[in-house]
């Protein structure tokens, strides 16, 4: 899933330059480009020069503060992600900036666990809104690439057989449609024409993917097969 970030851009701003450049250095693994700025004005700078898909800020930077550089981003477009970084003691202060629609904010010291999980929610909503991104979205972290066949769950890649594979992929190309059992028998198995291939043998490899991945919406249709809602 975080393959969708590698053709984006992050802004990062913040003011401790050793945190900067070691924060920096992990984002480039997942970011086509990393644009630093130090200071608010020269995030906002940075931002009209870039214009990046995704901004990461501190609240607390000198000359302008990360609320009122998040707030003048908001003005211009409502598409950017917005990340802010914010220390205990200010959590008040965001109560007041939910009209900033912020992607989320981080507590400080940020783990590396909650890091991750911030990129993965990026990338989903990012994958949300690019039909370009060849990225399914088909729960809260479940997702499918079509370009590699890979299926996600939790960050962690699920293995699934040649035929599952092309199950997902019928399944995703045809979604919240039909699909008869005879139109699967076709895409699983190449001599679907040549010999007789039961419904059972259908449903034996629906049963398997659903076991795998319970959180796929697959629902039978009586009589007639499948729908991924």
């Amino acid at each position: 899933m975080l393959d969708v970030l590698k053709s984006k851009t992050i802004l990062y701003v913040e003011d401790e330059i050793q945190i900067q450049k070691s924060v920096s250095l992990y984002l480039e693994n997942y970011f086509d480009a990393v644009f630093v700025a130090d200071d608010g004005e020269a995030a906002l700078e940075s931002y009209r020069k870039y214009r990046p898909d995704v901004v990461l800020l501190d609240i607390n930077l000198p000359k302008r503060d990360g609320l009122s550089v998040a707030r003048e981003i908001r003005d211009e477009d409502g598409k950017t992600k917005i990340v802010m970084l914010t220390a205990h003691t200010e959590k008040e202060k965001l109560l007041a900036a939910t009209e900033l629609n912020l992607c989320r904010y981080l507590v400080k010291p940020v783990t590396p666990r909650h890091f991750k999980e911030t990129l993965l929610l990026l990338a989903e909503k990012i994958a949300e809104e690019d039909e370009n991104s060849g990225i399914a979205v088909l729960a809260p972290q479940c997702y499918w690439n079509e370009a590699t066949r890979t299926l996600w769950l939790k960050g962690s890649s699920v293995e699934l057989s040649l035929k599952e594979r092309k199950l997902m992929s019928l399944f995703l190309e045809k979604r919240r449609q039909r699909i008869a059992y005879e139109d699967i028998m076709v895409v699983l198995w190449d001599d679907a024409f040549d010999r007789e291939i039961s419904v059972n043998s259908v449903k034996n490899q629906v049963s398997g993917l659903r076991k795998k991945v319970p959180v796929l919406n697959i629902e039978s249709v009586y009589g007639i097969g499948y729908i991924l809602n």
